[in-house]
């Protein structure tokens, strides 16, 4: 096994030499000239120039912002990268203002988008005439801008702090949650009770901080014209409601589905019905166990296998020292993907622990690297892509690797991966539904006036009953609190686009080998993810997402796993 001082760092050196001076600060300060620019000349400059200026800022800001962060996130206590970061935050309220001022003055000339140059910016030009409806002034926008950075900031901000310092026993909440997957009931159950503990201990903060988020986007939203949160967050994830209905009700559908997997893995684990605290734990008990360079091995031959470009792109990652894989003293927890625009590269930040979790993890944050490839060289208006499409690429890469190390293992060994692979899914399925439940019961309760921890509470518990069930038989009523996707005002219900996410790569997935054009169309589809709808997007690959019967075909790739788990019972 590799020891653990030899798993990688990444080499940032490539983005920025440092972020005391040079570039980076240069950078930071071009993007504030392009701001004067823009707000100065908006009436002469040409629709062609204008969205020049904003590609390079956006590509400017993202790259900057980007490489604050990942410094930040292997040194949490950095003075300078704090700064840094700060500086960033900056520089966007700067960007946002030029932004605000490009789209009035744009949705008065919108004839100026008819030109073959611009014939790319179809979507951006549909999405400036609905802004310009939900804009207010530009003082008013200039203020909520400055006025959400100092306040649903703070608020978000107190949450992560909250939850991340907070303690019981000598265990932080972070490590008590991270206990869930503990092979030992004991321990599982101790960790929760502990946490409920701690939750409980801090609910009235918690409470008033989500009031805060809850309220201001009510707000907002309210002075900007949108019928409600969800309207607007259905604008930004690029789908109608029709398409949300279909995906829910394709997820509603199979309730009783995900609630026998339960009752199933109840019985895997000996016991007659689950606990909140044993939704998570392992079934079986692996004794395979991962090198990092094995799980390089792994993912380079799973993503060759599938397609020489994709495999040829993460061997590039791991020899050009872009995943940082090592936990660390001031290390965050997790993984993800970032990308640095101007500079065409991606770097992805892990913790790797020799299990197969890790090498899925390592797969699946490629993937999101493989995406970012994909539109390195797509103008950095094109190829933001929505979040619904988000996990496209990750969800794929990682089932690329389950499949084939689930061809290379004995019966007896696959069973902790399947249960692994189906728990998973029931997260991004059932428990998103719950999330959407409570979020859509939070908004409609705080509308009519503030709420206790009490009613969030009894939100979060009627949201888990109508989706659990009694496959569960207590729940958990403080979820609403250490979720921190509650707490953003930038992008309410940040919870079904994770839903979409995984059944949209899994019915792409069950049609891979189908169509002999699958690899051009697949490649295709990524590139065109941040220049269209989604519906637009999908229908490249013969989908239609506003019809249940596609969602239901992802769905039937988790059922036919639940169906093998079931064969050991």
């Amino acid at each position: 096994m590799m020891e653990k001082r030899d798993l990688p760092h990444w080499d940032l050196s490539q983005i920025y030499p440092s972020v005391e001076k040079g570039e980076f600060k240069a950078d930071l300060a071009r993007v504030r000239d392009i701001r004067d620019i823009i707000i100065s000349n908006m009436e002469v400059l040409g629709m062609s120039e204008l969205i020049g200026l904003l590609n390079e800022a956006e590509a400017l800001l993202s790259t900057a912002s980007a490489y604050a962060e990942a410094l930040l996130s292997t040194d949490t206590s950095n003075s300078s990268y704090i700064k840094a970061v700060g500086e960033c935050d900056d520089a966007s309220v700067a960007f946002d203002e030029a932004w605000q001022a490009f789209v009035r003055s744009a949705s008065m000339r919108l004839d100026e988008f008819d030109v073959p140059e611009l014939k790319d910016y179809k979507k951006l030009k549909e999405d400036i005439m609905i802004l310009f409806r939900h804009q207010m002034s530009d003082s008013e926008e200039k203020l909520a801008s400055e006025f959400l950075r100092l306040s649903s900031s703070s608020w978000e901000r107190l949450q992560q702090a909250v939850t991340s310092c907070a303690a019981n026993g000598g265990k932080t909440l972070i490590e008590l949650r991270a206990l869930a997957t503990s092979p030992d009931r004991n321990i599982r159950r101790d960790a929760y009770e502990r946490e409920k503990k701690i939750l409980k201990e801090h609910e009235i903060s918690l409470s008033y901080a989500l009031n805060g988020v809850k309220g201001t986007t009510l707000l907002l939203e309210r002075k900007r014209g949108w019928s409600s949160p969800l309207e607007r967050s259905l604008f930004e994830s690029r789908i109608s409601k029709k398409a949300l209905d279909a995906l829910l009700g394709a997820i509603e559908e199979k309730i009783p589905l995900f609630r026998h997997y339960l009752q199933i893995k109840a019985e895997l684990l000996g016991i007659k019905r689950l606990s909140w605290y044993d939704i998570l734990a392992p079934v079986g008990e692996s004794k395979v166990h991962y090198s990092f360079k094995d799980a390089e091995d792994i993912v380079v031959s799973s993503y060759s296998a599938f397609s020489a470009k994709m495999g040829a792109f993460v061997k590039n990652a791991f020899s050009s020292s872009w995943i940082d894989a090592e936990p660390r003293k001031g290390k965050t927890g997790g993984a993800y993907d970032t990308t640095f625009k101007k500079k065409g590269e991606s770097r992805v930040l892990l913790n790797f622990d020799y299990t197969y979790d890790g090498v899925s993890t390592l797969a699946h944050e490629l993937g999101h690297a493989y995406h970012d490839h994909v539109v390195k060289d797509v103008p950095a208006l094109l190829s933001d892509y929505p979040m619904t499409l988000a996990e496209t690429a990750s969800i794929f890469g990682e089932t690329i690797v389950f499949t084939e190390v689930l061809k290379s293992l004995e019966r007896k060994e696959q069973l902790p991966l399947i249960e692994q692979f189906v728990s998973s899914a029931n997260q991004c399925c059932l428990d998103i539904l719950s999330r959407f439940y409570f979020e859509s019961f939070a908004f409609e309760e705080r509308g009519r006036g503030e709420l206790s921890s009490s009613d969030y509470c009894a939100l979060m518990l009627k949201a888990q009953e109508m989706t659990y069930g009694d496959a569960v038989e207590d729940k958990h009523e403080y979820m609403w609190a250490v979720k921190s996707h509650y707490y953003s005002e930038a992008f309410s219900f940040y919870n079904y686009p994770y839903a979409f996410g995984e059944l949209f790569a899994l019915s792409l997935f069950s049609r891979k080998d189908k169509d002999p054009l699958f690899l051009e169309k697949y490649d295709s589809l990524l590139l065109r993810s941040g220049m269209d709808d989604v519906k637009s997007v999908a229908g490249m690959a013969g989908f239609d997402i506003e019809d249940k019967s596609f969602w239901l075909s992802g769905l039937a790739v988790i059922e036919k796993y639940i169906k093998e788990l079931e064969s050991w019972t």
